[in-house]
């Protein structure tokens, strides 16, 4: 275990030296060749080993080496990384859906005379702060009925939040 762990941080530092020896190349030629134009513009006698010590010397002030101290904390570091970067995108597409992971509960009740379904709803929602309008809707459609079927000895199903 603790050797595939090994061989996962290292090819994520070869990855990372990668990348900055791949940057690091990219600058240096630019670099070279701006002071190339400089140092030894067109018309001076100034020898190609002056300006290229000038150059190397340069790039060895800015040359850093790059080593992964503690590979456990890397590793982690990368892994959090990911997962942020995975989570801001979902949030951002809005992906996840709160209403989809609310499991509902049903009552099942038989209609009393007098009983309407304002009441009922309130009765078995005590304390719940809905939008009873709301859920007389989700009772419609939950028992595939409208306002006129709802009579004495129906049985419907009410949500309970």
């Amino acid at each position: 275990m603790r050797k595939a762990f090994l061989n996962v941080c290292e090819y994520f530092r070869t990855f990372v030296h990668f990348s900055v020896d791949m940057f690091r190349t990219n600058v240096y030629n630019h670099t070279r060749t701006v002071v190339q134009v400089v140092l030894n513009p067109a018309g001076h006698s100034k020898s190609e080993d002056s300006w290229q010590k000038k150059v190397s010397m340069m790039n060895e002030n800015r040359r850093h080496h790059y080593r992964i101290v503690n590979p456990v904390r890397f590793f982690i570091f990368v892994v959090l990384s990911i997962m942020i970067v995975i989570f801001a995108g979902y949030s951002i597409m809005g992906i996840s859906n709160a209403d989809a992971a609310a499991v509902r509960t049903y009552k099942q009740v038989v209609i009393q005379d007098g009983d309407n379904l304002w009441n009922l709803i309130e009765s078995y929602n005590p304390g719940a702060h809905i939008d009873v309008r709301n859920a007389i809707y989700d009772v419609y459609e939950i028992n595939d009925i409208s306002e006129s079927d709802v009579r004495p000895g129906e049985t419907i199903f009410i949500p309970v939040y």
